[in-house]
């Protein structure tokens, strides 16, 4: 991979999720339940919920946006560059909790073992003479 289309990777990969999620339309949200539902015996994991982010976006977000901003500043708006780069920082922060919540040593690696398919060697391919 040339180095000029990771950048471009990297500068279009945070407009992939605004660009998926305006082209769907919204779920109705379904009715309330009449009654609250039961509460569970056994306690449930916890899981952590995103921290708000109101704040302004951080150096890293705010210099990816300017990457979107320089490339593709004449077909968006203001309010479209805000946006990117709030994404930009949700999808910064939401890697970081990953990189917090998962601890990996060195030696961590996928589990992935290669066995070869060894199959009978192909058949010799019949060649015509020139004449």
């Amino acid at each position: 991979m040339s180095r000029r289309r990771f950048l471009r990777s990297l500068a279009a990969a945070p407009l992939l999720p605004t660009a998926l999620s305006a082209s769907q339309a919204p779920a109705p949200l379904p009715p309330a339940p009449a009654t609250p539902p039961p509460t569970p015996t056994t306690p449930s994991p916890t899981v952590p919920a995103p921290s708000p982010s109101p704040s302004p976006p951080g150096p890293v977000a705010q210099a990816l946006g300017d990457v979107v901003r320089i490339r593709y500043g004449s077909q968006l708006e203001e309010a479209d560059l805000a946006e990117v780069r709030t994404g930009i920082e949700r999808n910064l922060q939401a890697a970081d909790r990953l990189r917090k919540a998962v601890k990996l040593g060195n030696g961590d690696e996928p589990i992935n073992v290669f066995h070869p398919r060894l199959g009978p060697p192909p058949p010799p391919v019949a060649r015509r003479r020139r004449r």
